[in-house]
């Protein structure tokens, strides 16, 4: 029976329970805390689902309602039977029952052959079968409306179930479409930072190559600073010989050439002032020459404030005249052009 009780709290809660059963719930109710739970959260959820859907009633349901309710008549089998009255026929199908139910009830309540019936013994039994009648009654309505109410139950919690889906789904779409715009700014984010990146290495790369370029230009400084350093040696060693004799020369073409020659060092010295500045495809290259004929001895580098840098080199012993030539900017190993300065070399 309580396992019966305990199905009923759906039905109990949104007030759909007979009179009867109403009054065996609420004397269950109150020694079982799981149902007093269960109705509380039932009854909540029934007055939100309520509200989600309550409309204003029409105009005239009030005035309806009390008329359908005074012109009502009482069930003619809760009233009970007057005194007098004689018992109710039990009907056929009931009286079944009652012997499926309760078979023997009432054996010993036989009246036995010879025995005398009391004053107002026949009424008390009809009124004692009259309410046997009303309980079997109950107890059958029970039986049948059970499984209704069961099923209301379920369809309370079925709602309540659904309205909980129904705000976990807006949330979920809500959570979800916050989380699509995060992920679209974030995806913009990336871009300007990959973007960002792609500039940084752009810029990396030109640095890279200016540093290259600078390192070729420190490159040229260093091999040209040796070479200084070494023209410096030499003419060091040059002026610094006893034999050492120092030449002016003019050059035909404007200009003076100064020579300074050491045959114990093995080396002369070549520079040159005013000289006319040439093309750029064109350049002046110095001679020494001997019994063999005319042989290079090098270019002359470009005039800085018309003074041309320093070409030391190293004549032979039979090497007796230096001469200079107008040729080629890269040179040439013959001369192509008629000298412009021819001088005599000392032989001491």
């Amino acid at each position: 029976m309580d396992d019966d009780l305990h199905a009923l709290s759906g039905a109990y809660a949104v007030d759909a329970l007979p009179y009867a059963e109403w009054v065996l719930f609420e004397e269950h109710l109150r020694r079982c805390a799981g149902c007093g739970t269960e109705v509380r959260r039932l009854r909540e959820t029934a007055a939100r689902l309520a509200g989600a859907v309550a409309v204003d009633p029409p105009a005239g349901l009030r005035t309806r309602l009390l008329a359908a309710a005074h012109n009502r008549r009482p069930s003619p089998h809760l009233a009970p039977p007057a005194p007098g009255d004689a018992p109710a026929a039990r009907p056929p199908a009931l009286d079944g029952r009652r012997r499926k139910w309760g078979q023997g009830w009432g054996r010993g309540r036989e009246q036995r052959p010879g025995q005398e019936q009391r004053p107002g013994q026949g009424q008390e039994q009809g009124q004692r079968q009259e309410r046997r009648q009303r309980q079997e009654r109950q107890r059958q309505e029970r039986g049948r409306g059970w499984p209704v109410r069961v099923l209301a139950g379920l369809a309370a919690v079925c709602a309540a179930v659904a309205v909980g889906l129904g705000a976990v789904t807006v949330d979920a779409r809500r959570d979800s479409g916050g989380l699509v715009a995060e992920n679209r700014r974030l995806a913009e984010s990336n871009q300007r930072l990959a973007d960002a990146n792609q500039r940084l290495t752009g810029a990396n790369q030109r640095l890279a190559g200016d540093n290259q370029r600078l390192a070729g230009d420190n490159r040229q400084v260093a091999e040209a600073n040796q070479r200084l350093a070494g023209l410096n040696r030499q003419v060091a060693v040059l002026l610094a010989a006893s034999d050492a004799r120092t030449l002016r020369r003019p050059v035909a073409s404007g200009g003076t050439a100064t020579l300074v020659v050491s045959r114990s060092a093995g080396r002369l010295l070549f520079t040159s002032s005013g000289l006319p500045a040439l093309p750029e495809s064109r350049g002046y290259e110095l001679w020494l020459m001997g019994r063999d004929g005319p042989r290079p001895a090098g270019l002359l580098g470009r005039a800085e404030e018309g003074v041309t840098a320093p070409v030391v080199v190293e004549p032979l012993r039979g090497d007796e005249r230096v001469a200079l030539t107008v040729e080629p900017a890269r040179g040439s190993p013959r001369p192509t052009t008629d000298p412009i300065l021819l001088a005599d070399l000392p032989t001491t």
